[in-house]
């Protein structure tokens, strides 16, 4: 490692190794800095889809769709929360960054059949073509970084049907970090592990370098970008701009502590945030095994399956359990006279056919059984008579084949998902009677993927803005460590690697205009 570089790019996921690469391509000593000992970051946890309207991998297929067909999408579905310029700016470059990136050997397919969250309820959205998943990427295509990426037991969502990854073969978000770190490599940037940055260094306003925690500096001609994640793991701020705090995990690795808001604050950046009820964040568990920091694993509950519901302590459903998005926002549904969340906290409640099946992944001390519902009710602190009528009123739209109260398992993107899952049979593979004995309970926790509800300001370039207006000199930010008034929440999933590669790619190309 040198004691200076042109640009230095703190985080190893898409973002951080997009900025990487799209500068050292222009010919900038490029650093990328990462604080734990294997790369990739969320990105590699993830599902490994990016979201691109418009894509030329959907147009050799014949799919018809634009660019702009997208952001009238996102528009729509965004609620006012997003910049239609921004949405704008940041969907047309997306082609450009792809350029780049598959001429260093990106590799992306369609996954067939994935319709948009919201299809066909709004105007231009598609009932495929948007959603991309990587290539398989044999691992030893990474050369000795094989050993360095962040790997843990993903599920394929592609053409070549689910299933476990192969030791030499990575899938999903383990291949899509592997093929933007190889990027970045390849370009000629340099990669350190083990480097976590705490301050940034500048002078007369513009920032020229970092500090590392070991009191190292290290300068940077052109600036640096914060490509840090989120801040799952700093409850301070997980309280601050996420609501809902008790019964909190993540499912992301460490290091996701929103290092990037308090060094850019010292330097007046914006920070902005859109309401927690439209995050991402989804349902699950404690597993009840330690997880890297030592703390406890936490699951998302991210499928619903046949056998189950989610009640809140009336004992009464609340939402449409096979679609993520509408439990978070009812989960904040605010009682203004009694100033109470109604429907927190909330329960899994299934029979025994699905805990056979063994989905349900909960430390076993979480969960309550009984003989009965009315019993189970009462061991697990739900109103008993509540949750009688309510799963009686469960079984009978099972035996209709239809959830007429919430519509459950009737989006097309919730039965793609389902079925991808094998979560049942049947037309509507959600609906299953809770009729076995005996009877469980687990209550359940809120699991963040890496999302904040608040990010730093950027314009168009990914550069840093100050809450006085105008960019920070030499500051760029990316990806998950950025507002997202350029896509608003849920809207897609896709969008946040999305967000990531075209950020990435838009900032490192600044960095060295």
């Amino acid at each position: 490692m040198h004691s200076e570089y042109d640009l230095i790019c703190v985080g190893s996921g898409i973002g951080g190794c997009a900025a990487a690469a799209a500068a050292a391509d222009a010919g900038a000593r490029t650093l990328v800095l990462e604080r734990t000992d294997v790369v990739g970051g969320v990105t590699a946890v993830s599902g490994g889809q990016i979201w691109i309207p418009g894509n030329r991998w959907a147009a050799a297929l014949g799919i018809a769709d634009t660019a702009e067909d997208g952001a009238r999408y996102i528009d729509a579905v965004a609620g006012g929360h997003n910049d239609p310029a921004r949405t704008r700016a940041l969907l047309g470059a997306a082609d450009e960054a792809l350029d780049l990136f598959t001429a260093r050997g990106l590799e992306l397919r369609v996954l067939r059949g994935l319709p948009d969250y919201y299809h066909p309820d709004v105007a231009h959205s598609t009932a495929e073509g948007r959603y991309l998943e990587p290539v398989p990427l044999p691992a030893d295509a990474l050369g000795g970084w094989a050993g360095r990426l962040r790997r843990t037991a993903v599920w394929s969502m592609g053409g070549d049907g689910g299933g476990t990854t192969p030791a030499a073969e990575l899938v999903t978000g383990q291949a899509l970090a592997g093929y933007f770190l190889r990027a970045a490599l390849g370009a000629g940037a340099q990669v350190m592990t083990g480097a976590r940055v705490t301050g940034l260094r500048s002078r007369d306003g513009a920032v020229t370098g970092v500090v590392l925690d070991d009191g190292r500096e290290i300068a940077a001609r052109l600036g640096v970008v914060l490509a840090t994640g989120a801040y799952d793991r700093n409850r301070e701020l997980v309280h601050r701009f996420e609501g809902v705090l008790d019964d909190h995990g993540t499912g992301s690795p460490p290091g996701i502590t929103g290092d990037h808001l308090g060094m850019a604050a010292a330097l007046g950046a914006s920070i902005r945030a859109l309401p927690a009820a439209r995050n991402t964040v989804q349902v699950g568990f404690p597993t009840g095994e330690p997880d890297e920091d030592g703390g406890p694993r936490y699951r998302t509950h991210w499928v619903v399956h046949p056998h189950e519901i989610i009640v809140n302590a009336q004992g009464a459903r609340f939402a449409d359990e096979s679609f993520y998005p509408a439990i978070n926002a009812a989960l904040h549904h605010l009682d203004g006279a009694s100033q109470r969340l109604p429907n927190w906290p909330a329960w899994l409640v299934y029979d025994h056919d699905l805990a056979e099946r063994g989905v349900v992944q909960v430390d076993p001390g979480r969960v309550v059984s009984a003989p009965s519902v009315e019993e189970l009710a009462r061991r697990a602190g739900i109103d008993a008579a509540g949750l009688a009528a309510t799963v009686a009123g469960y079984n009978a739209a099972c035996a209709r084949g239809r959830d007429d109260a919430f519509g459950r398992g009737e989006r097309p993107w919730t039965l793609w998902m389902s079925r991808l899952a094998g979560s049942g049979t049947g037309p509507n593979p959600t609906l299953g009677p809770i009729v076995r004995p005996p009877f469980h309970a687990a209550r359940l926790a809120r699991v963040q993927a890496g999302l904040g509800s608040a990010g730093l300001e950027v314009d168009t370039c990914a550069r840093v803005l100050r809450w006085s207006g105008g960019p920070i000199p030499g500051l760029w930010a990316v990806g998950n460590a950025t507002a997202r008034d350029d896509m608003g929440f849920s809207a897609q999933s896709g969008t946040s690697n999305l967000r990531g590669m075209v950020q990435g790619y838009r900032a490192g190309r600044s960095a060295v205009s």
